[in-house]
């Protein structure tokens, strides 16, 4: 299966909502009956904005052959003061990497991944971060990534 991984625009905000909630579902085990009134709609909000302004790029893999989707993902970019190792103060958070499991093991979230950081080098951004579960350390530690050991969140 050939994946190609396209840019996603606000004018797909229906299809990046349904992909956003099976995310957060996964991910946070969201109970399928809850209220997600609130969470939908700021999460379209967030899209409409940060989609429109550029400080969000969030993209789909698909199969090149059906067109089916196979996989998403995104970055938030924000600035920083300037430091000796982020000159610019630009960052990007990767975010919402997610892969259907029937397509999980074919190098579909690394091709997300490195679409998104590409999009990332374009732009300038010197700082990249994200927070992983157990199961996808490995593959960011392959590609580059190191753990933050002084990073706290309160």
């Amino acid at each position: 299966m050939a994946v190609k991984v396209r840019r996603a625009g606000v004018s797909e905000l229906e299809l990046l909502m349904k992909w956003r909630m099976r995310v957060l579902r996964e991910v946070f085990s969201l109970d399928k009956d809850a209220d997600e009134a609130v969470l939908i709609a700021n999460n379209e909000a967030y899209y409409r904005e940060h989609l429109s302004d550029g400080t969000h790029t969030a993209c789909f893999a698909e199969d090149d052959e059906t067109g089916e989707i196979a996989g998403c993902g995104g970055i938030c970019y924000q600035n920083e003061m300037p430091s000796p190792d982020n000159q610019t103060g630009t960052n990007g958070y990767l975010m919402n990497i997610f892969v259907l499991p029937e397509f999980r093991g074919r190098g579909i979230g690394k091709n997300i991944i490195l679409f998104l950081i590409e999009d990332a080098k374009r732009r300038g951004t010197e700082k990249i971060y994200l927070e992983s579960s157990e199961t996808a350390k490995r593959l960011y530690e392959d590609m580059g990534f190191l753990d933050m050991k002084d990073y706290m969140k309160l």
